[in-house]
């Protein structure tokens, strides 16, 4: 086993008082981090900031690897609770929200959202959460103000939120401060960045062998009787059904967006589309070009498959989930 270097240890130690002293905020604690990271990237530093409840205290954990473990370096400056008891059990982790005078816990909650442990994309939304987390507190990326500035106005113009008041409004109904909206855009844009460096120069080559995927699919559906085989004749049985006065239309789609039974089917088969039970099939099929808009999906899909495989790479238990389905999620 390698020891690690006892100044990097020394540093590890005074930076942890310092953001300690500080009550340094998450995003700082992962700027000032950096320079330890570039120093000993072989120790892999990585930060954990608490805030304990019961005193309002903030401790900050240092954790550096080495080959057998896991070295953990903490400071708690008195009259904090030190470190090692900011894990203990406290009645308050058994509380989600407040309801008048109720306290709804979180087993309840749980149970009354039991649907969601067995929708397999919930459960994966929330591990890639866990998982894109990790990955920048790790790998941090580097954003200006200029580019949190146009994030956050473009985040509220797609929100309708065009002046200061609605705004304010917004945050409220959803019990955010001013500080988490910037936050949540300095995350989204941090997202965007490692988005782009997880699919780096690959994106050419991916997309030729993925090209069909991003085709563009033209399908015709109606609600009445069936479609003939030939596109032609789908395509003249759906304007048919429109001078009768039946529901029936085209509908142009991404093959990856397109309902799975419809993408590969030889002829007519029976879907869903806007909610409503038809027979469709597809007339007609654009070959995908690497155009703008198109790529903005291939870097989408190329970020799935990375957190598919993340996923699948990584131990996963849910805490107030049975262990039978903690190893669904991949």
């Amino acid at each position: 086993m390698t020891p690690l270097d006892p100044a990097l240890l020394d540093a590890a130690l005074t930076l942890v008082r310092e953001l300690t002293t500080d009550r340094a905020g998450p995003a700082e604690a992962r700027q000032r981090l950096a320079a330890l990271r570039e120093r000993w990237p072989g120790a892999d530093p990585a930060i954990v900031r608490d805030e304990e409840a019961a005193d309002g205290s903030v401790a900050f954990d240092l954790l550096l690897r080495e080959p057998a473990g896991t070295v953990s370096v903490a400071y708690s400056p008195t009259p904090a609770l030190p470190w090692p008891l900011r894990g203990a059990i406290r009645h308050s982790d058994h509380h989600l929200a407040r309801i008048g005078t109720r306290t709804l816990r979180v087993g309840e909650a749980l149970t009354a959202l039991d649907f969601l442990w067995y929708d397999h994309d919930v459960l994966a939304r929330l591990v890639d959460t866990g998982l894109i987390a990790t990955e920048l507190e790790q790998h941090p990326v580097e954003v200006d103000d200029a580019e949190l500035q146009s994030a956050a106005d473009a985040y509220r113009r797609a929100k309708g939120l065009l002046d200061a008041a609605s705004t304010a409004r917004w945050l409220t109904e959803r019990g955010l401060s001013a500080e988490d909206f910037a936050d949540l855009i300095a995350h989204t844009v941090a997202v965007t960045r490692l988005r782009g460096r997880v699919v780096g120069d690959r994106l050419p080559g991916w997309f030729a062998a993925h090209r069909s995927a991003f085709d563009t699919l033209v399908i015709a559906w109606t609600a009445e009787g069936t479609l003939p085989t030939e596109r032609a004749a789908a395509l003249s049985a759906v304007a048919d059904a429109v001078r009768a006065g039946r529901a029936a239309g085209t509908l142009r789609t991404v093959a990856v967006a397109a309902p799975p039974e419809l993408r590969d089917a030889g002829g007519p088969v029976p879907t869903t589309i806007a909610g409503t039970t038809v027979t469709a099939a597809v007339v007609d099929r654009e070959p995908a070009v690497l155009d703008e808009g198109t790529r903005a999906l291939v870097e989408r899909a190329m970020f799935d498959e990375w957190l598919a495989q993340r996923r699948a790479d990584t131990d996963i238990e849910w805490f107030w989930l049975p262990r039978d389905r903690t190893t669904r999620v991949r």
